[in-house]
């Protein structure tokens, strides 16, 4: 079973908000595009939105890296909360945004690239 410890914000107000891993990558056309590593409820909510689609797994294979676009050449995006968004945001992204956005998930939020990261680092 799973330790649970409560810690009082006043003591360290770090500890109650991690940070949030982000990478910025640039897709073929130049556009800047900020990726942040989206929660696990985020997922959850895609999956809810997306209904039958979700059981898809070639499709959410596809779409689940877009929750991780957090702004696009400097642009907020909101994380798509309904299936008309999604494919708002497969449209804007376009394939070049698309391409850079997979390779960058997969370049920058993968176990393979964390672990080499913390090894990076740990030197």
């Amino acid at each position: 079973m799973a330790k649970v410890t409560l810690t009082d914000p006043a003591e360290n107000p770090a500890a109650v908000v991690p940070e949030v891993q982000k990478a910025t990558v640039t897709d073929a056309t130049g556009r800047l595009i900020m990726l942040r590593k989206p929660g696990v409820l985020a997922q959850f909510r895609l999956v809810e939105a997306l209904g039958r689609s979700a059981q898809n797994q070639v499709y959410m294979g596809m779409v689940l890296p877009l929750l991780f676009v957090g702004s696009i050449d400097g642009a907020a995006v909101v994380p798509p909360a309904t299936k008309g968004e999604v494919e708002a945001l497969i449209t804007r992204l376009d394939e070049a945004g698309i391409q850079a956005v997979m390779l960058g998930v997969q370049q920058h939020f993968t176990e393979d690239s964390e672990e080499a990261a913390r090894k990076k680092s740990a030197e």
